[in-house]
Order: C-alpha cells, then structure tokens, then sequence
C-alpha cells in the first residue's frame, strides 16, 4: 500500500492543495477509498520530519559538544620528547590562541546556521517562501494583464506582430504555474504545443512511461526553482559573510595570508560583487540543475556524469586541468630569506615583498652555465615583477622595466660576488643580517624525485611549481591522476622562508630542525585600510613567511609519501569511495525532491522538485554527509599512516626527512600537535603529527631493529 501511495502522490488529508502534482487527479484510485488512503498517510510524514529533525539536531550537538571539549582543553603541547621542536613557548601560545580563535568563529557560525535551519523547519518556511515567490510572480501576471502599456503594445503595430508572438508565447510558459496567460495571440502556439505532446505520448510513448520518466514541470515551474535556490544560498552566503570576514582577519594577524594581496579593506565590495553574481548566474545554473533533477532518472545522470569525467580525468590528468602552468625550473633558482617590505614608487602597489622565488631568464641561461647565470626573475602572481641581475660585480634586486619604469634598486649585496655560490654568502643592504639570497637546484632535486620514482616503477608525468605564496604562507605538496602518468605540485611556499645565517641548502634535517618561528616580529597589522586607493595610506601592512624552508631531503620524502598513494593504489580506492558515497547522496536528493512522503513532511500536499532539494541541502544532507565523512576520513587517514610507513621503509633518511617535514608543516601552519581523538575523529580527514610521528618511529624500528635511534633519543641525549 505505501508504495501505491508514493506512486500515487497520495499524502495528505488536508482539503488545501499546495505542490506541484494535485491529488484530485490521481488515477486508477476509486473515489470512495480517497479519504481512507489519504488518512493512513496522517501520522507517517510527521514522523519522518521528527526523524529527520531529531537526527540533524543530535548531529549538531555531537560535534559543537566536541568543539567545546576541544577549545577549553588545548594545550598546544608536543608529545613527550619533542618539545624542542617549538622554538620558544610564545610559538605554543601562538598555536592556541590561533586555534581557538579558529574553533570560535566556527562554533559561532554553524550555530547561527543551526538556529536558521531549525527556524525554518519549525515554521515550515520552505513550503511558505516558496508560496510567497508563486504569489509574488501571480501578482505580476495580474498587474501586466491591468496595466495600460499591456493594452498600448496590443494597439501598436512598431513591433511585429510575430515577434510579439514569439516573446509573448514564452512568457506564458513562464506563467503557466500561475494560472495566467499574458497574450491573447499565444492560445495558438499553446493549443500546438498541448497537441505535440498528446501526439507523441499516443504515438511513441504510453501515459506509464511518460510518467515514469518525467515530471509534469513546465518552463516556469523550474525557473521558479531556480529563483527560489538563488534566493536561498545568497541568503545563507551573506549569513556567513561576517564569519569569512573575521577568518580573513585571522588569517592576516597570524601571518598566513599575504596582506599584499589579500585585505580586509576590499572585502565588503568583494562581498557585493559575490552577491550580485551569485543574483545574476544563479538562476540559470539551478535552473539546469532542475531541467535534470526534474526526471526520475535525472539523479543518476546528476551522478553518473560527473563521476565517469572524475574518473577518466584522473586517469589523463594534464597540468592545465589543474590550473598549473610552471614547470619546475632545471636549473638554479634563487630564494629571498629574510628581506623587509619594501616602498615601491608604483601607486598602486605601495608595499612589496622581496622574500619571493628568482627563476633564470632563458635567454642567459642557454648562454651560460647553472651556476654562471647572471639574471633571474619573479614569475609568480604576487604584486611587483623583481629582477636579480649582477651589476659591476654586485647582484641587486630591482624592478622590472614595465612595472616600475625607473627600475628602483630595491636591495643589493654589500660586496661583489663572481657567482651563485659566492652570493649565498653575502649580506644585503636592507634587513639584518639574516637576510641571504639562497639558492636551490631545481635539477637536483627533479633528478631525486624522477630517480625515486624511476626505482618503483612509478609514472610522473612532470613536476609544476605552485604559486601559493600570492595568496597563503602556508606549504603544501601534491601528487594527483591515477595509473602512470601523475603530475607533482610543489608549493613555492616548500622553499621560502629563513634556514638560519649558517646553514647550506642541502643541509641535514638534524642540523635544520632549530630554524627560528614561523610568525617573524612584524609592524602592527593594517587594518581596513585600502592600499591601493589613490596611494594615501602607505603604512607598512603586516607581513610574515614560512620561516622553517625544506630541505632538499624533506622535500623528496614528502614527495615519496604522496607517491606512496598512487603505488599502493590509494587514488583508486578513493575513487571508488566517492563513487559509492556520492551514489547514496544523490539518491537521497533526488528521493527528497521526488517523494510525496517528503513533500508531507515539509508540509507540501504533493513534491515541489526545489523545495525537496533545498531541503535536502540543508537538513538531510549534512547529517548523511556527515555520518558517511566519518568513514571515508578513516580510510584517509589509514591510508596516510600507511603512505608514511612506505617512506619510512625506503631508508631511514626518508622517515626522519619525513618526522622533520611533519614538523616544520605543524609549526609553519599553529596546528595542533596532539589534538583528542574524538576530535580527529569527527573533523581530521589526516592524523595529526603526534600519532604520526609516533607511527614513523615504530616503523623504523620494525624495520631498522636495534641500529635506528629516533630523533627523541637523540634529542634527549646529555
């Protein structure tokens, strides 16, 4: 009987029709059993919205209570051994306050949208905006069919007459929901239209069929769907506008973004400018999204579609299908430590960093030997183009003829230095004396990484620099695609920041792992103030960088962790994971936009194809999203331990490359080193460095026996 009903579209008693699909004309349902159907569905979409409501509460309190946990017992501490790898107690400080400010701002903005979605369901606001927007068009169509310049277009012969025709059989489609018809001339096309598509369900396809595939949705009903959506996620947009503010603000007064390029100044009409497109592409995009929900069938092509391209893009990735346009360099570059900010004469760009990545002109490089070049250049997308050329026997720093037309010498050595192995040595003429121009060989290190890979028989592609400085000074490392062609990413964030006055490029990890604290002293963060606009405030803005660079060896086993994933086929049982998780999700949307049981329990008499959805996006679906995210995070963070463990097993170099590298990443990003297991559980889709760290060092002992020391013994030694 209940799945005659849902077929049916039987579900409520109640004598006022509102939805899309009137139960007076539901065939094949003798009259005098209507009542009686429709009264055994009275109690059951009440429960389905207690359950639903009952779950996505209980899902909230879960985690907020674990938030709450989490922000009054974080301590910042690194385990038993380790706590030399802070640089001072204020970095631990400055790791808690980060992270709690970070929990905070989240709390707050998941209970905002908490109390919002249960204000919603309480009041049943999806079924009644959706009444106000239907009202607010039919009152449209009332005052068109009234209005004076109705009847002057149907008098005036300057428009003609088909386009009239034309426009105006559109428009009534639009209408159609809404019981109006604007002109008068478009009884003609409607009555052809009607006998199509009575010609075509008597001629290819039965009634059954027909309604099996499709829904009886018209032109205007999907627009309004795509309106309503619109409506509902720029709503939801501006809710979180204040939050994503103060994120931003964070962000900027811990020094993880660049505040050359990214201010808090600019946000508001950023926000403006967000809204108004999300106002103007917004409806057409859901109004695609609803052509193909709108079928029974529509949520497996919504999910078969994309998941087939995922698929076969992993398997023929190509750099342009990640954004990546650098290919790491061949030959030496050079890398900025330690300069200050420095004044620019370009009003526009009032304030620039010099701590930035120096790739060889081309055209010296084919003339020249590696370490005889004379001439490098920024190629990333941070404000100002900087050269370094030597001068006279002295290297300066400058800017670049169609940036700064003067070319301002910005920086120079202190005394002459014949080539690249005598600048690494000099001091500069700003900044103190931390302040070294390194350099890196990109060949050497390409050589490592294709000759690991080589060794286990692991296919790369090509190797790409990732310009992440521009934006964040956080590091970050990726290998992506599937089978033997993968792409490697290396974030030029890997390479920046200081590596102490003595040490060389290629140092050890054990001689690295003192490098001084990520967030440097910085003058007062700028704050609101617009440093493009007309040049009138040109105060130094906060700046800060990585301060603990990688190593060549950390680098290579970071990289080895990440091609563990594609040998041990990490990447294809990802795939196969999204492909199972998104299949539930998806068929749970399109049961939500489609089921008349649904439609009850939003207090809908029959389904309202973007009423079900968008009650889906915010009330069903982050719970089931949720539940199923704590599985697929598991299998993840499995996978990690086990990507570790392969480098670790390659040589015991690769393992402590690797614990170093974990911990430079910790330090450079205040993440915390231990955080509670049910706060992994719930939110970290990596383990945390501790049981990680942890995890290595069994490892090596495993597989090193008695002749591995871990790096806590050595630490601990007198």
């Amino acid at each position: 009987m209940s799945a005659d009903l849902e077929k049916q579209g039987i579900i409520t008693q109640s004598s006022e029709h509102y939805g899309a699909i009137d139960p007076k004309k539901v065939t094949n349902v003798p009259t005098e059993k209507l009542p009686l159907l429709l009264g055994r569905w009275a109690v059951a979409p009440d429960q389905l919205c207690r359950i639903g409501f009952a779950a996505y509460v209980t899902w909230f309190l879960i985690h907020r209570m674990a938030d709450l946990a989490y922000i009054c017992s974080i301590d910042g501490r690194f385990p038993g051994g380790l706590s030399h790898l802070y640089p001072s107690d204020a970095q631990r400080y400055e790791t808690i306050s980060y992270t709690r400010q970070v929990l905070l701002l989240g709390l707050a903005h998941r209970c905002l949208v908490f109390a919002a979605v249960v204000a919603m369901c309480y009041f049943r606001l999806f079924a009644k905006f959706d009444a106000a927007l239907r009202s607010f068009f039919t009152s449209i169509g009332d005052w068109w069919a009234a209005s004076s310049l109705r009847a002057f277009c149907v008098r005036s012969s300057v428009v003609p007459l088909h386009l009239l025709s034309t426009i105006w059989f559109c428009l009534t489609w639009l209408m159609a929901p809404f019981g109006r018809c604007l002109w008068p001339i478009c009884q003609r096309p409607c009555t052809w239209l009607t006998n199509l598509k009575d010609r075509t369900l008597n001629g290819r396809l039965t009634n059954e069929t027909w309604k099996l595939v499709c829904f009886p949705l018209s032109f205007g009903e999907l627009a309004l769907g795509g309106v309503y959506l619109t409506l509902i996620s720029c709503f939801f947009f501006a809710m979180g506008t204040p939050f994503m503010y103060y994120q931003q603000v964070i962000d900027l007064k811990f020094g993880f973004a660049n505040s050359l390029s990214v201010s808090v100044a600019n946000f508001k009409g950023n926000v403006v400018a967000m809204i108004i497109s999300m106002l103007i592409m917004g409806p057409p995009k859901k109004f695609m999204f609803l052509v193909i929900l709108q079928y029974r069938i529509g949520w497996i092509l919504m999910w078969a579609v994309p998941m087939l391209a995922a698929i076969y893009g992993q398997y023929n990735i190509t750099a342009g299908m990640m954004g990546m346009k650098m290919v790491f360099p061949t030959g030496n570059f050079a890398v900025g430590r330690g300069f200050p900010l420095v004044e620019t004469p370009v009003v526009g760009t009032p304030w620039m960093s010099l701590n930035r990545l120096y790739f060889p002109d081309p055209f010296s490089q084919s003339l020249a030997p590696d370490d005889q070049v004379s001439s490098f250049y920024t190629q990333d997308k941070s404000k100002g183009a900087l050269a370094l050329a030597k001068h006279d026997g002295k290297w300066a720093i400058s800017g670049t003829g169609w940036f700064d037309p003067n070319s301002k010498v910005y920086a120079e050595t202190k005394g002459p230095a014949q080539n690249l192995e005598e600048l690494k040595q000099q001091s500069w003429s700003v900044g103190g004396e931390q302040t070294r121009m390194g350099v890196r060989s990109g060949k050497e290190l390409r050589d490592k990484l294709f000759g690991f890979a080589a060794d286990r028989r692991i296919g790369i592609g090509d190797i790409y620099m990732v310009d992440g400085s521009h934006r964040d000074a956080r590091a970050n490392a990726f290998v992506t695609g599937a089978g033997n062609h993968s792409i490697i990413g290396l974030y030029d964030t890997l390479f920046l920041g200081n590596r102490g006055k003595d040490q060389e490029e290629d140092a050890d990890q054990e001689e690295d792992a003192g490098s001084p604290s990520m967030i440097q002293d910085m003058s007062e963060a700028i704050q609101g103030v617009d440093v493009e606009r007309e040049g009138q405030d040109r105060r130094a803005p906060w700046s800060s960088a990585v301060s603990a660079a990688m190593n060549d060896d950390e680098i290579v086993a970071i990289l080895a962790h990440e091609l563990a994933h594609s040998a041990m086929k990490h990447m294809e049982m990802g795939m196969a994971t999204q492909v199972f998780t998104s299949f539930l999700t998806f068929a749970t949307l399109g049961w939500m936009a489609s089921s008349p049981l649904a439609a009850a329990a939003l207090s809908l008499s029959a389904p309202i194809l973007h009423v079900g959805a968008c009650a889906y996006d915010h009330v069903v679906g982050p719970p089931l999203t949720g539940v199923m995210k704590l599985f697929t995070d598991g299998l993840t963070r499995h996978n990690e331990y086990e990507a570790d463990a392969y480098a670790a097993k390659i040589s015991e170099k690769y393992g402590t490359g690797m614990q170093t590298a974990l911990a430079k990443l910790t330090v450079n990003s205040n993440q915390d080193p231990d955080p509670p297991f049910f706060f992994e559980a719930l939110h970290s889709d990596h383990p945390p460095f501790a049981r990680r760290w942890a995890h290595i060092d069994e490892t090596m002992k495993a597989t090193y026996g008695a002749g591995y020391k871990s790096l806590v013994d050595a630490a601990e030694k007198p």
